[in-house]
């Protein structure tokens, strides 16, 4: 039987029997009937680690543990739990500051309290159908955040569950195709790294080639400094030239910023800056150095 065909386990995580009792009410009558429930963080991380669940659901505050706590221990990797296993956390204070935080630990999806049945399955069936591209980097470790996840939120995340992209006024590197295909790039690069060996010129030039393509998708789309990371990498792999002797920490630094710039939107316009300004401070000591030599 294929994975898509195995039916989903869940796990509900909640202090209070009633909140409890209603989540798993709703999820058997949309036909989801492997349903295990917890009341406290030791029982939620012990049953996480022997059902090994598809969908956790958990408070944001049970006793002993808090539902972003466990988010994190469960993104860093939990025993053998994977870590990407879908987290929806609930709360009843869905402030930006409590959004915020649950996005940058790696939620799924959040759920407020009061909820409906509609709202519950809302979030069910997007972490089951439309799963978000999972992000492994020195920065972050999750689901895209890209994507934003709760609708009953009146402040200005308001549509938190809708692609960045899909907005009219978002730039056009923002576009969800846009973002999609230079990621797409970046992973390309991510993909040639792994398997190169110290003095492997022929993988260098296909990380090279990769590079420059990501260079020009970027500027294809008008993606700025996504660009100037790419351009930062390939004024570093060309500048070792024939040696092929690149140092895997400058190459592993300039992709995690590249994936971490892929997932941060226009409002973290800073941010980006920050990183791809770092990325020069790098390839400049790296270069440097080697002149020196």
């Amino acid at each position: 039987m294929s994975s898509r065909n195995v039916p989903p386990t869940f796990l509900i995580a909640d202090s209070d029997t009633h909140s409890r009792n209603l989540l798993a009410e709703v999820l058997r009558a949309a036909n989801y009937f492997m349903i295990n429930a917890v009341r406290d963080g030791n029982e939620l991380l012990a049953r996480t680690a022997e059902m090994q669940p598809r969908v956790v659901i958990t408070a944001s505050r049970i006793p002993g543990l808090s539902g972003l706590e466990y988010t994190r221990m469960i993104r860093a990797g939990y025993k053998d739990v994977s870590r990407q296993t879908s987290i929806i956390v609930m709360t009843d204070t869905p402030t930006k500051a409590f959004l915020d935080a649950a996005q940058q630990s790696g939620a799924d999806e959040m759920l407020v309290r009061p909820f409906s049945s509609q709202s519950v399955l809302l979030r069910v069936k997007s972490v089951l159908e439309r799963p978000r591209e999972f992000i492994d980097c020195a920065v972050y470790v999750g689901p895209c955040r890209r994507r934003r996840m709760v609708e009953e939120y009146d402040g200005p995340m308001r549509r938190f569950i809708d692609p960045i992209g899909d907005q009219p006024t978002a730039a056009i590197w923002e576009h969800a195709d846009n973002r999609a295909a230079v990621r797409a790039c970046v992973k390309k690069i991510s993909e040639l790294s792994n398997g190169l060996t110290p003095g492997d010129r022929r993988k260098l030039r296909e990380i090279f080639f990769a590079v420059k393509e990501t260079e020009q998708k970027a500027d294809e789309v008008k993606d700025q400094m996504m660009g100037e990371a790419a351009r930062s990498l390939g004024r570093y792999i060309t500048a070792i030239g024939a040696s092929g002797a690149a140092e895997p920490d400058v190459l592993r630094t300039h992709i995690d910023a590249m994936h971490t710039l892929g997932v941060l939107t226009g409002e973290h316009h800073e941010e980006r800056e920050n990183l791809v300004a770092g990325l020069k401070k790098v390839v400049d000591k790296r270069l440097g150095r080697m002149r020196a030599a």
